[in-house]
């Protein structure tokens, strides 16, 4: 079996070959009739589902082994989740299957921008894509995701299950603090925002603060658009500016603020495990959560490898998300799905996206607009 580095070297190798694809107009045929290297795996996988039909859980893991064994024994998965946390799921999959995965990750922004670049250079790609829910939707905006047919999404909230793709797991965006340097922790989204000095926020969270300018502020607290973004404004000047979820936990935990804004639940959750000085319970509701998804691609070469990977990452990989503090999005796990007894918000993909340019810029503005000190890694 290859190794984890091999894989991705291989990958990376890959990635090298599409930027140049992508620099020029995709090929066709000598005949000039357009061919394309592309074939749309929707009647091949609809074969796969029909073979599929009936079959309990185990029988149905069985069929599907044998499938993609004949499909080769190997497949291409692209995503934007961390290496650390990934790759005991992939190593799980792997020695349940006798798979093997050849993995790209990326930013979402990343493996989103080589989909369609792909796709654009007439270059076969991913079998499947698992990345966050915005840059998911625009990918299957695009067409470039396969119809989705599997009793595994039985247990995620019907809200998270669409045609094409459904939610993986959970970014559950919470404000939290330093126990030790703050004995007055923000109880509401306002307190938090008008908690002035020794208050950071991710310089990247535009959905974030679009989803509780519109549908919180707004949609319940019945203020307008200027009022609520006036909020934010007066609270990120002069606040820390910090470069990622991941930097602005740890950072928390270290004590350089008291307050963050927009934490990962699963960080906070891991930190505390370690006897970190941080706390989110009690605070700031309702919790905003943006979701991350898995679909098959739409031109993918190895369907009934990719649907096993899939029901697998809908399935068994959803326990393992729990011992990495992520928050499932199957119910079928205790403690998965949305959070029990928190009051939550959604943010609205397909809104977001048909005014990203909007929020996104208005965010930037306003960070751009501070006069606290950056953080970065």
């Amino acid at each position: 079996m290859r190794t984890r580095a091999h894989r991705l070297v291989v990958l990376l190798a890959v990635a090298t070959i599409v930027v140049a694809a992508c620099s020029s107009p995709p090929t066709s045929d000598e005949d000039g009739d357009g061919g394309s290297n592309l074939t749309d795996v929707t009647e091949a996988l609809n074969g796969v589902y029909a073979e599929l039909e009936g079959l309990d859980p185990e029988a149905r893991r069985e069929k599907l082994i044998e499938l993609a064994d004949e499909e080769g024994g190997t497949f291409d998965a692209y995503g934007s989740t961390n290496l650390d946390d990934i790759f005991p799921m992939i190593d799980e999959f792997e020695s349940q299957t006798g798979l093997e995965v050849n993995y790209y990750r990326a930013s979402s922004t990343d493996v989103l921008e080589r989909v369609l670049q792909e796709a654009d250079a007439d270059f076969p790609g991913a079998d499947v894509v698992f990345t966050n829910g915005p840059e998911l939707t625009v990918i299957d905006r695009e067409g470039l995701l396969a119809p989705l047919n599997s009793p595994v999404t039985d247990d995620i909230d019907p809200q998270g299950v669409f045609e094409t793709w459904a939610w993986l797991y959970l970014n559950t965006f919470v404000g939290s603090w330093n126990t030790s340097r703050t004995q007055s922790p923000p109880a509401t989204w306002e307190d938090l925002l008008a908690y002035g000095d020794g208050l950071a926020v991710e310089v990247g969270d535009f959905d974030w603060f679009a989803t509780l300018v519109k549908d919180y502020f707004m949609a319940e607290q019945g203020m307008s658009e200027d009022e609520a973004v006036d909020l934010f404004r007066e609270a990120v000047n002069g606040a820390a500016l910090v470069d990622g979820h991941t930097l602005m936990a740890e950072l928390l935990a270290a004590g350089e603020y008291d307050v963050a804004s927009s934490t990962y639940l699963h960080r906070i959750l891991q930190l505390k495990k370690d006897d970190a000085p941080v706390e989110w319970e009690g605070g700031p509701a309702p919790i905003i959560i943006r979701p991350n998804g898995i679909g098959i691609h739409r031109y993918a070469e190895k369907p009934a490898s990719a649907l096993l990977f899939l029901e697998f990452m809908l399935t068994d990989a959803q326990q393992l998300l729990l011992d990495i503090d992520r928050q499932p999005a199957s119910a079928g796990v205790s403690g998965g799905g949305i959070p029990e007894g928190a009051e939550t918000m959604v943010v609205d993909l397909e809104a977001l996206l048909d005014e990203r340019e909007k929020w996104e810029g208005l965010w930037d503005e306003i960070v751009e607009g501070s006069e606290g000190q950056t953080y970065e890694d």
